[in-house]
């Protein structure tokens, strides 16, 4: 009994160390990876972390594909956390509109501004099946470093004053 007690003890204790909505930051083998690369398609979105403002970014699109509701809203600061389950509701009501991820195209973030040491503006673009190249989806993610995690903040529609002081994402 004693060891049945200490195995079951500890896999939950390795299942809560392994949540992906934990807030502290994390690594993957994929963190470094992405900047300037077109991701194509949900099979090459991965769990890239959130060490980097780009790792974060391409880690929320991968929660989404993978319907990971806990990780998603993990992704964003704590004072966003309450608007963006207004957003997609509850679990239920979140895997009907993530649906939309089965027509995913491709992402790929385009630039970058620091604004201060603990916030980032990324630009990106993400593309849907059957859309037009000229309907894609341009926005501007703002990212916030919390205890060298970062975070999702506000996200905006991109227009072109915005690229005043930004710098291209490095090309692969």
């Amino acid at each position: 009994m004693k060891t049945r007690l200490i195995i079951i003890s500890s896999a939950l204790l390795l299942a809560v160390g392994c949540s992906h909505s934990n807030s502290g930051a994390r690594t993957t083998p994929d963190t470094g990876r992405i900047q300037g690369q077109y991701i194509a398609g949900t099979t090459q979105l991965v769990d890239a972390g959130n060490t980097t403002p780009e790792a974060a970014l391409e880690s929320i699109f991968w929660a989404m594909a993978s319907g990971n509701y806990d990780t998603v809203i993990g992704s964003y600061i704590p004072q966003m956390q309450k608007e963006v389950e207004g957003w997609y509701g509850d679990k239920a009501k979140f895997m009907v509109h993530i649906k939309k991820f089965e027509s995913f195209k491709g992402l790929q973030i385009v630039a970058r501004k620091n604004v201060a040491d603990d916030k980032v503006e990324l630009r990106y673009y993400c593309e849907f099946q059957n859309q037009p190249a000229s309907k894609r989806t341009d926005q501007i993610q703002s990212l916030v470093k919390m205890g060298g995690a970062w975070k999702c903040a506000d996200k905006n529609p991109y227009t072109t004053n915005w690229d005043e002081g930004s710098q291209p994402e490095p090309q692969p």
